[in-house]
């Protein structure tokens, strides 16, 4: 049915019961908003999804493979196909613009020098960093560190991105800048799940949305569906009327 597939997902922590039956999907190339109340478990999810959660039961299925009993090695297999893009960057202080972006091709693969260096300035070309790739991530503005953290989880070249609030903090003209870049990344067929607060931002780059409540996807539906159903528990929760 869809490139990500959740089906049936319980999970506890201890006595705390945070998803009791979560089932969606996200078709190739599509953008799902996953939205809901603080502390619903959004991010739990996106954890899962690359394998540093384990569901208690359920099925998570990432391209046509089943991946709750998977070990590290078969796991490490499954995250080069996705990217997870952490809401303040997640980039190694010690380390220079250009060191963060080599980390994942070195780490996974066998370029030579002169191969990442290219794929770095192509990619700081593309992100709007140009002449950052010296700077430490100390140097930037939170802005420019969640976009360095963009393309850095875009070095890879992964199928599926998981974006977990990636605006939050910003101010309008990064905010901007970061719905760009996620509908240029959708633009090239990349599939995505944005967990978010930032309704402007869903609005601007998602196919549909799914509202998480009480351990379960409550309501879900495409954007022009959710525009047409003003009184539907989505609706509600944007304007303020949910929780």
């Amino acid at each position: 049915m869809g490139i990500i597939e959740v089906k049936n997902f319980k999970k506890s922590f201890g006595k705390k019961l945070v998803h009791r039956d979560v089932t969606f999907y996200v078709h190739k190339g599509e953008c799902l908003g996953l939205i809901g109340g603080s502390g619903v478990g959004k991010s739990v999810i996106l954890r899962s999804l690359i394998g540093l959660e384990k569901p208690d039961s359920g099925s998570i299925v990432i391209d046509d493979q089943e991946i709750t009993s998977m070990d590290e090695r078969e796991l490490s297999e499954i995250r080069k196909k996705m990217a997870y893009v952490f809401q303040g960057g997640a980039l190694f202080d010690s380390m220079t613009v250009y060191e963060n972006l080599a980390y994942p091709l070195r780490e996974h693969f066998k370029y030579s020098e002169s191969e990442i260096r290219k794929r770095i300035m192509t990619q700081l070309e593309e992100f709007g960093l140009s002449g950052c790739d010296q700077l430490f991530p100390g140097n930037l503005s939170g802005g420019m560190q969640k976009r360095v953290g963009l393309a850095r989880s875009m070095m890879m070249e992964p199928e599926i991105v998981l974006y977990d609030e990636p605006t939050a903090g910003l101010d309008p003209y990064n905010t901007k800048k970061i719905q760009e870049h996620i509908l240029r990344l959708k633009n090239k067929g990349k599939t995505s799940i944005l967990v978010t607060h930032d309704m402007p931002t869903a609005f601007a780059v998602c196919d549909k949305m799914a509202f998480l409540l009480d351990g379960v996807i409550s309501a879900q539906g495409t954007m022009s569906e959710l525009e047409k159903d003003s009184a539907g528990l989505i609706s509600r929760f944007i304007n303020g009327e949910a929780s």
